[in-house]
């Protein structure tokens, strides 16, 4: 039993990858811009499922849970040279050279921006309840990013929660092009040339309450974003926040948007993004010259507690079969699925029973192996 462990890593390792046109995040193409306006509609939350190359995210049956949000972006008000309102207060921005400002509205919230050396700043933002400024300012952007490319940052800010509650907060921004693959919006309509980003963000914030006490309360913030080429702006985004009390971390918040294409009023005069959309975005691995080309796939949660989703776009007609593992090389489950049609398909593990632990799933589409780790809560 303990080869049969060794040998399913063996063949995991030695499996070529395939090749796909991977999309890049440029500055001239996907930074916000002034005068754009965007609708979003807020859907229910879906696990993003997992990184790496030639992933499927099928979103094609998500709901609706508010139909409109408006996104827009203008420029801050000037007072005069280098001198801006942002909120209650102005900032002085000394050289603007290298760079410029911009603000965005939505959800009631207003956000200031800075773009300077392919880097978009976040300098704060205000609502009725919270105005906060970045005294190190905050990344939202990093230009050029392509798959696996990663930017780590510090950030400090102070603010006021309702006007007379003073607070300051400080932190760790990781922000990783962690997936490239392929997209079932809920529109219905797919898009190949998907590329995702992950970014967490922690947050140690420090309050004053009114007896001089000070609250310490610790944080973070998950978001992904997924781009597609020709589309200035993300297709989809998750958000899911977390606190943190000593080493437990409770999820008190998780929504989901997707950005309809139709909807990018902005496209229209967007001809560098247009011009990408007539391009073909499919290429193939001659080298390998691999009958799969196209597979894509995906599986969530992981680490699992209960039920392991797990999704398979099949670019052909196959058998199909599936089998998990546990560490020791002994088979937990299996499953001969069939022959399964060109297209879209779901299958679930029920997990409970098992123990804690990592798994190897192996799927098989006829002779062709796909595995990946799963870890069991």
């Amino acid at each position: 039993m303990k080869s049969c462990f060794y040998i399913t890593f063996f063949v995991l390792s030695s499996i070529p990858g395939i090749l796909s046109a991977q999309h890049i995040l440029q500055s001239e193409l996907n930074l916000p811009r002034s005068g754009d306006e965007i609708i979003k509609q807020q859907v229910e939350y879906k696990d993003p499922g997992r990184s790496g190359a030639n992933v499927l995210w099928d979103f094609g049956e998500l709901k609706a849970v508010n139909d409109e949000y408006t996104l827009s972006y203008s420029e801050p008000v000037a007072i005069e040279d280098s001198m801006y309102v942002l909120g209650l207060d102005t900032i002085l921005v000394k050289d603007l050279t290298n760079g410029s400002l911009l603000m965005g509205v939505e959800h009631n919230t207003m956000y200031y921006y800075y773009l300077t050396d392919n880097r978009l700043w976040v300098l704060g933002h205000e609502n009725p309840a919270t105005v906060l400024r970045y005294t190190k300012s905050l990344i939202a952007g990093a230009y050029p990013m392509q798959y696996q490319d990663t930017v780590n940052y510090d950030y400090q800010s102070e603010g006021f929660y309702s006007s007379t509650i003073p607070f300051s907060s400080d932190g760790k921004v990781r922000k990783r092009a962690d997936a490239y693959g392929m997209m079932i919006l809920p529109s219905g309509d797919t898009l190949r040339n998907v590329l995702r980003t992950h970014t967490v963000q922690t947050i140690r914030q420090v309050f004053q309450t009114g007896d001089s006490t000070t609250v310490e309360q610790n944080s973070s913030v998950e978001t992904y974003k997924w781009y597609s080429k020709g589309y200035r702006y993300p297709i989809f985004e998750t958000i899911r926040t977390s606190v943190r009390v000593e080493e437990a971390e409770t999820v008190n918040f998780e929504t989901a948007f997707f950005f309809p294409p139709q909807e990018h009023y902005y496209l229209e005069e967007d001809e560098d993004n247009l011009s990408l959309l007539d391009e073909d975005v499919e290429i193939s691995n001659p080298e390998n010259n691999n009958p799969w080309a196209g597979l894509t796939y995906n599986f969530y949660p992981n680490p699992v507690e209960t039920t392991l989703k797990i999704e398979i776009y099949m670019p052909k007609e196959g058998q199909v079969r599936m089998q998990l593992s546990d560490r020791m090389g002994r088979f937990v489950w299996k499953k001969n699925c069939g022959k399964w049609n060109e297209g879209i398909h779901s299958e679930e593990i029920f997990m409970s029973p098992f123990v804690k632990g990592e798994y190897v799933l192996n799927i098989w589409f006829d002779k062709y192996l796909v595995g990946e780790k799963i870890l069991k809560r």
